[in-house]
């Protein structure tokens, strides 16, 4: 992540576009929208000697274009974390939709994906180290980037059968959601995650890896009954996507007591699933100019 940002002068995109409109004026035709094109994961390949993924895509087409199934489909082994399951295939016999799901995601922030206030909950949102679009420079990160998470862990969710999407969790390489992670739930917590009403898949599924089984609740206007401040006409996808930028993932690993994280100055460290809630999301904020240390 910092050679890319050295190279290009920032953090790359949570999200290469942010609209369908943006989407389809970008590609012209494609298939499905905004949320089925790049987050971070491709265009960080070179950075982590894998630039013969890179050069399997066509990125003058949507990710999810059946021509570039050969780069969403390639098993990169650094993205497994080796206390987990392993990288599991996703609607694997689809042309447009194959990819695999794995265990490392960026932060997004202290709220949701769409990066808003949590207004019932008075939670504001105080700048995150990945954005949708552009990239984010390290200036941006006013905290510090020693006191900004970058990146941490997920549990994968296992294969359950190979033509339906099985839902957001851990679908790390394009823009649906499950490329990120928030830190307005701590490490590990026995709250579920929040994803949109979507995906075909048993809660037993879940279950198989110790994941609580997500809660789908995702609206346009409440990330699963927590209600959102700031939202501009971007911000409520309407039909199918509608509550996307309402979804938050939470940070979780097989790990005794807590998880691994990389900060924004390329530190890592484990943090225990005790970590207050307050230092744990002014860890995951970037400028909320917050005092805090992240010792239990």
């Amino acid at each position: 992540m910092l050679n890319y940002e050295s190279s290009k002068k920032g953090f790359p995109p949570m999200a290469l576009t942010w609209t369908r409109d943006e989407y389809l004026a970008r590609y012209k035709a494609a298939p499905g929208s905004w949320v089925d094109d790049c987050g971070w994961y491709l265009p960080v390949a070179p950075y982590i000697e894998q630039g013969g993924i890179s050069a399997l895509a066509n990125l003058s087409k949507s990710f999810s274009d059946a021509g570039n199934r050969p780069a969403r489909t390639a098993f990169i082994q650094i993205h497994a974390c080796p206390s987990d399951i392993g990288l599991q295939r996703n609607e694997w016999s689809r042309p447009d939709w194959a990819r695999v799901r794995s265990n490392y995601v960026v932060n997004a922030g202290n709220t949701v994906y769409g990066q808003h206030d949590l207004a019932s909950a008075g939670e504001l949102f105080k700048g995150a180290p990945f954005k949708p679009r552009e990239v984010t420079s390290l200036a941006e990160i006013t905290d510090g980037t020693a006191n900004t998470l970058m990146m941490t862990e997920i549990k994968v969710l296992p294969e359950f059968d190979d033509i339906n999407w099985g839902g957001t969790l851990s679908d790390t390489q394009t823009a649906v959601g499950g490329q990120i992670f928030t830190g307005w739930l701590p490490p590990n917590s026995s709250a579920p995650d929040c994803f949109l009403a979507r995906g075909v898949v048993a809660d037993e599924h879940y279950l198989k890896n110790n994941i609580p089984v997500p809660s789908r609740g995702a609206t346009s206007g409440s990330a699963c009954g927590v209600s959102l401040g700031r939202l501009s006409a971007e911000s409520t996808d309407t039909g199918e996507y509608a509550g996307t930028k309402q979804q938050y993932q939470v940070s979780r690993s097989h790990h005794a007591g807590g998880v691994n994280a990389s900060r924004c100055d390329g530190s890592a460290k484990f943090y225990p699933d005790g970590i207050d809630e307050f230092v744990w999301r002014a860890l995951s904020s970037a400028a909320g100019d917050e005092t805090v240390s992240d010792t239990p």
